[in-house]
């Protein structure tokens, strides 16, 4: 049992949820270390202004307190500018999911609307290809393709041979240097020119090397692989215009048959369908914009956190904080002795913040790289029409596998996508693409499913292409079984 193209794309989009609700995570613990970092600042400046007010009355505490009271409102009123800015960039996350959410129900809707009509063209295709096989004219028409084809294949595969034994058996004629002046001269033949005593020398040499013998065999060397060439050329051409006339009596069938009409239908059904996935990326690119911004916010790298920050460092940075110590250790009492170990404390606890926010920084941003190269799939798979109807995948367990496995980090999006193109096949539905002309001997190798030159197809690439942002082309696989075989049989 295949697992169908919607099914492995929702498979995609559950593993792309739980990518975002990661980075939401992140972004939470983020965001409470920040505020744990900022908070310690503040409190280490608490604790020195207490100090000074117990016991330091010999320096210049006023100046010293003013300092930290100054630092700590200006740091609170920094900070509730980004509170107002953080709800921002939260609401405009809400919206845009909320928004994509829509896009993905609307695409599914127009995704069922497309495969709806793809499976009607299959069933149109079925029902035209299941009448030519009993149309004596077509079936004549194509014993005449398939035969013609075949002598076409052989007369080439004849003269490739031919001009390969030349380039060996030419070779000693090649290496004769008596034979091959008297060969550009064009000695015995009507283009041959010389005076008295140059025919004279050259009928010696000529008798010499028994020349004329050997003239006669070069050029029949020579000249047959240029008949076979052009025999081969004749026929080809032949061919072709058998396999055309193969091909319009299949339009003519498929247009009678109406597919054309339903051939516009489902174009104009992709058109749309493309037009909300274009839509559905611009959504999440905002999101991902929004999602960094907001990581910014939660990693205390934006302007605010490190005004505020840098405000709290100057203020401890003051000249009387380094005194602290030296004054303590000479007092008595020991409630400031307590406040410098608190004091200790927080800084100790500040540089342990620092490196966990550091390593939740690196892991956050290899996150948001995952995302995108998830999304980055997803978008392959859709411009490949890997979700219409008649595509399916084999080995569902080993595409749950990586997939698992990408989210633990253990295989990239490019591992993702080549296991989705490996096991991807399309179910001919009853109407086979190598039907007819498309399955004559010689014309059918590599068939791409973008090959517009076939009258039966696959699914073809967005745009006919295929081109992606991640490496690969997504070569289709065909099913087997039923209807003309190659070489002109049934």
């Amino acid at each position: 049992m295949m697992w169908s193209g919607s099914t492995a794309l929702n498979s995609i989009d559950s593993t792309l949820r739980s990518v975002r609700d990661d980075i939401d995570r992140l972004d939470q613990n983020l965001t409470h270390l920040t505020e744990s970092l900022t908070e310690n600042l503040r409190q280490q400046g608490n604790v020195i202004h207490e100090i000074a007010k117990v016991r330091l009355l010999e320096i210049d505490t006023g100046q010293l307190q003013d300092t930290l009271t100054a630092a700590d409102l200006n740091a609170k009123n920094i900070l509730s500018d980004r509170i107002q800015h953080v709800q921002q960039v939260e609401h405009d996350i809400k919206d845009l999911k909320q928004q994509l959410e829509k896009a993905e129900i609307a695409r599914e809707k127009l995704l069922s609307v497309a495969n709806a009509v793809s499976a009607d063209l299959a069933e149109n295709e079925t029902s035209i290809q299941n009448t030519l096989r009993t149309d004596t004219a077509y079936l004549a028409q194509f014993e005449r393709a398939s035969k013609a084809e075949s002598i076409a294949a052989e007369a080439l595969q004849k003269s490739e041979t031919a001009q390969s034994d030349m380039d060996i058996k030419d070779e000693p004629y090649q290496n004769d240097k008596l034979f091959m002046y008297l060969w550009g001269r064009k000695y015995t033949t009507p283009d041959y020119e010389g005076g008295l005593l140059t025919r004279a020398l050259d009928k010696w040499v000529a008798d010499l090397i028994q020349y004329e013998r050997n003239r006669v065999n070069y050029w029949n060397l020579q000249e047959i692989p240029k008949r076979l060439a052009a025999h081969a050329e004749r026929v080809k051409t032949e061919a072709d215009g058998e396999f055309l006339e193969l091909q319009a009596l299949e339009q003519k069938a498929l247009s009678d048959g109406g597919v054309p009409a339903v051939e516009q239908r489902l174009e104009e059904a992709r058109v749309r369908l493309d037009e909300q996935d274009d839509q559905i990326e611009a959504l999440e690119n905002e999101l991902s914009f929004a999602l960094e911004k907001r990581a910014g916010f939660a990693s205390g790298s934006d302007e605010y956190t490190q005004r505020s920050i840098q405000c709290l460092s100057d203020a401890m940075a003051h000249k009387d904080v380094y005194q602290i110590d030296r004054y303590v250790k000479a007092t008595l009492s020991p409630v400031d002795d307590e406040l410098v170990r608190e004091l200790h404390q927080f800084q100790d606890n500040y540089e342990d913040n620092e490196d966990d926010l550091t390593d939740l920084r690196r892991a956050h941003s290899a996150k948001i790289a995952k995302l995108k190269e998830l999304e980055s799939v997803r978008h392959n798979f859709k411009n490949n029409r890997f979700d219409d109807v008649r595509s399916g995948f084999g080995n569902e367990a080993l595409i749950k596998s990586v997939l698992g496995q990408f989210l633990q980090g253990v295989v990239a999006g490019s591992d993702v996508w080549r296991v989705l193109k490996r096991n991807q096949r399309y179910d001919n539905r009853g109407a086979q693409p190598d039907f007819g002309s498309d399955g004559i001997s010689g014309r059918s190798s590599s068939r791409q499913t973008s090959n517009r030159n076939s009258t039966f197809r696959w699914p073809s690439s967005r745009g006919g292409s295929g081109g992606f942002r991640i490496p690969g082309s997504g070569r289709s696989k065909r099913s087997g079984g039923g209807g003309f075989s190659t070489g002109g049989g049934f």
